[in-house]
């Protein structure tokens, strides 16, 4: 059995003689964090299958790092969260909040439950499509497009399975840099 030193990409840069500069809000470089919040929406007693809810917009050209979702106990239900282009209009995209005009409906998480209250969870990678290589990019790159719209784009809920008492409050907090 090998022992192993692996270092991540921003040390090895560091450690490079010279060093080479790692690039603000990308692997192993620094950079302001930022927060959005949502403060809350409220479910509405049953809620069908592709309802949306918007809870934070955030620009193109953000790195997500963490999003936080909280929920309070709705008896049933679960949602996608994913990226919607933003219903501002800038950048020209559709800014209807259909299931269909999703960017990637669950790029973050698939299907988190509703049904209990949970607590703020970290669900930034929960589908396993938003891998860590893929945090260091902007969002539009990081989602498959092929170049910056420019502009916002809303991270979205979006119900898959259907909300049956609704009136409990949900929340997301979205730490990025850009």
């Amino acid at each position: 059995m090998a022992v192993s030193h692996v270092k991540a990409t921003g040390i090895t840069n560091a450690d490079a003689s010279p060093a080479v500069a790692n690039t603000a809000g990308e692997i192993g470089g620094p950079a302001p964090l930022k927060v959005v919040s949502s403060g809350s929406v409220v479910a509405i007693a049953a809620d069908s299958i592709d309802t949306t809810y918007q809870f934070c917009r955030v620009p193109s050209n953000a790195k997500i790092q963490a999003i936080f979702f909280e929920s309070a106990a709705q008896a049933a239900g679960a949602m996608d969260i994913g990226a919607y282009y933003a219903t501002d209009g800038l950048g020209g995209k559709p800014t209807a909040l259909l299931a269909a005009a999703a960017i990637d409906q669950d790029f973050f998480a698939s299907a988190v439950s509703v049904a209990a209250a949970s607590q703020p969870t970290n669900i930034v990678n929960e589908s396993g499509t938003n891998t860590p290589a893929k945090r260091v990019q902007p969002l539009w790159q990081a989602l498959g497009l092929t170049s910056d719209p420019g502009g916002n784009f809303d991270i979205c809920g979006t119900v898959t399975t259907a909300i049956t008492t609704g009136t409990g409050s949900m929340g997301m907090t979205v730490m990025y840099t850009d």
